[in-house]
């Protein structure tokens, strides 16, 4: 079959980037094109998931039009020139709304400005369709937003597709886009990712520039290949003079696949247990081990590590966040303030009466945390640990705890605390969710990180049968997950030895 008869026949929606880049090359296919199928897509299915936040439409056709005068003169900008990228609600771009999930905000203007993601992809020749939905502030691990309503997951809709990057989850599991930018201050990226079976990275603190400048929140690609968000890293992981905190230096092309078969110089730490925080599901841990097992049937030392806390340490990070989204509330105009989700508004109220003397003993005390974090993980080249501790929260949750609403992110906000690279890929499904494992790299080891997602994908037991148009509440087939076996991991569980647990 000819590849001009092969991208007309499958929908181009959900081809991957290396076979946009050739149909565009060889002429079969235009970003108009794709531009125009991704539009389409949005209209079949975004009723149903509610993951875009404002369509980019003109802009989009003018960036797309562009992109393929480049392509036709063989002169494309990056590998992303011309593949439609979505971008979430927070995420400045010129003549886009900015809204940060609330009602709060709808008086805000327009932007004027790009933030340096937006800067980067438009530099890149990048189509940026869309901005995708997210919780209010972006203060929970869900979708529920005063402005935009509920983000529900495509892989069943009564489910949740984490958050606070809800709608960039959501659309990219059901075919919108080849990548989106969300941000992570507590696991935003991540935990969308796993819910909706992605691949996502936050990355070493500062490597990819933001505004305004911060010390724990990162912008971080995600995609439905963990090869794909490598791309999109490679053209945003850049310094930006307007962010104080970012990195000097890029990355120069998509980081190798290790060797197939011989990782006998990696070390492995395998985490189950951080001492604190919600049980983690059954399902969740035989992946997590699954995972754990192939990277030591290459060949790599695999060392399970204690639990990291004696004692529950959330607290004090409970109470940052909820002073981040007091500020916010209270730069909200007094007569919009009501329209802010009540769940987000009566969580951080207490905080307008917290002391500046206690707000500064709970920064020390998140940073004592943060150090113990990187200090038990110090000894290994790559750490796997759950990314998520359940599979298949409800869409109407806002947290797990519903006084907390980011408690349940226990497994992913240190790694924001402690500034290291981490990054989810899915390895594994129970009940019609897939399930992310977690890999946490040293600083600055972004490349290794990177590699490491694209390995494991590669030996991932189960075929991703994508929710292009979102299914509703039914599991998917007995077989989907293959599964694979777990023994010979210091500490492990018995391993599933079935399909999908029903």
């Amino acid at each position: 079959m000819s590849h001009e008869v092969l991208m007309h026949e499958k929908s181009l929606t959900t081809r991957t980037s290396a076979e946009l880049r050739r149909g565009f090359m060889d002429g079969a296919i235009t970003p108009l094109d794709v531009l125009e199928h991704t539009l389409e897509r949005i209209a079949e299915v975004n009723g149903s998931i509610n993951g875009i936040a404002h369509l980019n439409g003109a802009e989009a056709e003018r960036q797309a039009a562009a992109s393929g005068e480049r392509w036709r003169a063989g002169r494309p900008l990056s590998l992303i020139d011309g593949l439609p990228v979505s971008i979430k609600d927070s995420i400045n771009a010129v003549g886009t709304p900015w809204r940060h999930g609330s009602r709060g905000h709808v008086d805000v203007p327009v932007a004027t400005t790009d933030s340096p993601p937006a800067a980067r992809l438009k530099e890149s020749g990048a189509v940026v369709f869309a901005k995708t939905t997210m919780p209010d502030f972006g203060m929970s691990a869900s979708g529920v937003s005063s402005l935009y309503g509920i983000v529900r997951n495509p892989w069943n809709l009564s489910t949740s597709p984490g958050g606070s990057s809800s709608g960039a989850g959501a659309t990219l599991a059901a075919g919108i886009g080849v990548a989106g930018i969300g941000t992570d201050i507590a696991g935003s990226v991540r935990i969308p990712a796993s819910h909706c079976g992605l691949f996502a990275l936050k990355p070493t603190q500062g490597r990819i520039a933001h505004l305004a400048p911060s010390t724990v929140r990162s912008p971080g690609p995600m995609a439905r290949s963990a090869k794909e968000g490598a791309e999109l890293y490679t053209v945003i992981a850049r310094p930006d003079p307007r962010d104080s905190s970012s990195l000097p230096g890029s990355p120069v092309g998509v980081p190798p696949l290790p060797g197939d078969t011989d990782l006998r110089d990696l070390r492995v730490g395998l985490l189950l247990d951080l001492g604190y925080g919600e049980a983690l599901h059954p399902d969740v841990a035989a992946v997590v081990l699954d995972a754990a097992a192939a990277l030591r049937d290459a060949g790599a030392v695999v060392t399970e590590v204690p639990p990291v806390f004696d004692e529950d340490p959330y607290a004090p990070l409970d109470r940052i966040f909820q002073v981040r989204a007091r500020t916010e509330w209270e730069g909200i105009p007094g007569h919009l303030r009501e329209a802010v989700l009540p769940a987000i508004a009566d969580w951080c109220a207490d905080a307008g009466s917290l002391g500046a003397t206690q707000y500064a003993r709970d920064l020390h005390h998140v940073q004592a945390s943060a150090t113990r974090v990187y200090d038990r993980l110090s000894d290994f080249d790559i750490v796997v640990s759950p990314t998520l501790p359940g599979v298949g929260y409800s869409a109407e949750m806002v947290g797990l705890d519903e006084g907390r609403p980011l408690a349940h992110c226990s497994w992913t906000c240190w790694g924001n605390q402690t500034g290291q690279p981490c990054a989810t890929v899915a390895f594994g499904a129970a009940d019609g969710h897939p399930i992310g494992v977690q890999i946490w790299g040293r600083r600055f080891d972004d490349e290794r990180v990177l590699a490491l997602a694209q390995w494991l994908e590669a030996r991932r037991p189960m075929e991703m049968r994508w929710p292009t148009f979102p299914f509703p509440d039914r599991p998917l087939d007995t077989g989907y997950y293959r599964g694979r076996r777990s023994a010979g991991v210091s500490g492990a569980a018995a391993p599933r030895t079935g399909g999908i647990a029903s």
